[in-house]
């Protein structure tokens, strides 16, 4: 990935469901995993014919992780790469408060607090499925902005790779964002939301 650590530098031991979080994120955005995601998703699906799309896709979350791993292990011609993604990362983690990537200098909002540059804030694109409530299984695919801050720089160590994740306290984009009348968009940090998905790739 070719990125750096460039201060605050910390070794932490995460919470396994934290470490489990990240790792779910970097393997829904591996493009060598993904056709394990599609067939564990209808895998799900099919054991669960009457289960909406919603639920579906908790219960993937929930036993992916697992159902990956043993698939992998049990596969003689997977790939380096896919193997020691199914090990998932060590568990102790390096994590910085500033960290330099694709030209660009992030920080944690710890250090932009005491730092005269203000590197901590983020926005992200995604596109998501979006449901109208719990009952709906019908959602709509859409791209929506979020917004927020850099919390924590993690590196996860694969063993023979690397990878960066930001940590991040994401903006309730129903109460916390608006434009205003100039087309300035102004965001609030106190008003927070979605913290069951907290990382984005570096």
């Amino acid at each position: 990935m070719g990125g750096k650590g460039s201060r605050g530098l910390h070794v932490i031991t995460p919470s396994v469901e934290e470490l489990q979080q990240a790792h779910l994120y970097v393997l829904n955005n591996s493009n060598e995993v993904l056709p394990y995601i599609l067939r564990h998703e209808g895998l799900v699906k099919e054991s669960n014919p009457k289960m909406l799309k919603n639920r579906v896709l908790k219960e993937h979350n929930k036993t992916f992780l697992d159902w990956f791993k043993d698939k992998i292990f049990a596969d003689d011609n997977a790939s380096g790469t896919l193997r020691k993604l199914a090990d998932g990362p060590k568990q102790n983690v390096i994590s910085w408060q500033g960290y330099d990537i694709n030209k660009y200098s992030f920080y944690t909002k710890a250090q932009d607090e005491k730092s005269t540059m203000q590197n901590s804030g983020v926005t992200l694109r995604a596109e998501s499925q979006h449901f109208a409530n719990v009952h709906d299984d019908n959602p709509c695919i859409a791209f929506i902005p979020y917004f927020g801050f850099v919390e924590e720089i993690w590196e996860l160590n694969y063993v023979k790779f690397i990878v960066c994740v930001f940590k991040c306290k994401w903006v309730d984009k129903n109460i916390g964002v608006r434009t205003n009348d100039v087309g300035f968009t102004l965001v609030d940090l106190k008003k927070l939301a979605y913290q069951n998905d907290p990382f984005i790739m570096a």
